[in-house]
This record gives structure tokens, sequence and C-alpha cells, in this order.
């Protein structure tokens, strides 16, 4: 199996809703370098945040909220 079907299939399988994958150039233009890694942008496309590795949901939902105080 290939490194973009694994992808799809954990994206299915965790009912992930927001864009992951290699095969539109996301990850080669946010600079990822590892998987997985988050990359938290704004509205105007800036990226005010990243992480390497592992976030549980709650984590990521803290992040997310304290990033939303910030605005």
């Amino acid at each position: 199996m290939s490194e973009v079907n694994d992808i799809k299939e954990f994206a299915a399988k965790y009912h992930l809703s927001y864009p992951v994958g290699q095969e539109n150039g996301i990850a080669e233009a946010l600079g990822v370098t590892g998987i997985p890694e988050f990359v938290f942008v704004d509205k105007e496309g800036r990226i005010v945040k990243r992480h390497s590795g592992n976030l549980s949901y709650n984590e990521l939902v803290r992040r997310i909220k304290g990033l939303l105080k910030q605005e």
C-alpha cells in the first residue's frame, strides 16, 4: 500500500475534517518535515503555530482555543 493511501485510510478512519496528505503540495508548501505535524494557519494564511509529533484530541482542542483567544 502506498503512503498516500495509508494517509487517506487514516483520515477516513478517524473522521479528520481538515486537509491531510501530500498529493496537492500542502505539506511541501507549509514546510512539513515529519508526520504527524500540525500547522496552525490564521485567516490571512499565515502560519501562527507548529507542532511536530502526536497531539491528543483534547490537547489539539486546547491549543486551537488558545489561538482563537489571541485573535
